[in-house]
């Protein structure tokens, strides 16, 4: 059995700021000239043949297990796995998937959620 964490306002702040410049940077950091579109390193790392999709998942995974630290729930990590897992096969289909890379941007939806999640446990 896990023991659950003891809240930390402060540091729960703190992680989920450094989360949110994580999840810009790999997933929105950058926009195309002229556009509203928006992509980070991680639709770019998804360019790698064999391997950039499965470093995709690595980075979400990173997210995830900060996510844990803090205490989020097992089924808020599974939904963000979920959100993981779906982008980076989504990411394998050719030249589509590279496309599905740059609007899916799981790690800005799974920020979403784990802020979502925080500020719902301070109204508690």
């Amino acid at each position: 059995m896990s023991e659950i964490p003891a809240r930390d306002p402060e540091h729960e702040r703190a992680t989920l700021a450094r989360l949110e410049r994580f999840a810009r940077l790999t997933d929105s950091r950058f926009r195309v000239p002229f556009t509203g579109i928006r992509f980070g390193i991680g639709p770019l790392i998804g360019l790698i043949p064999g391997v950039g999709d499965f470093a995709g998942l690595v980075l979400s995974l990173y997210l995830i297990q900060q996510a844990r630290q803090i205490g989020a729930p097992r089924s808020l990590q599974l939904r963000m796995l979920g959100n993981g897992l779906v982008d980076a096969v989504g990411g394998t289909l050719p030249v589509a998937g590279d496309v599905f890379d740059v609007f899916y941007r799981a790690n800005n939806r799974n920020v979403t959620l784990l802020r979502e999640h925080l500020e719902s446990r301070v109204m508690v």
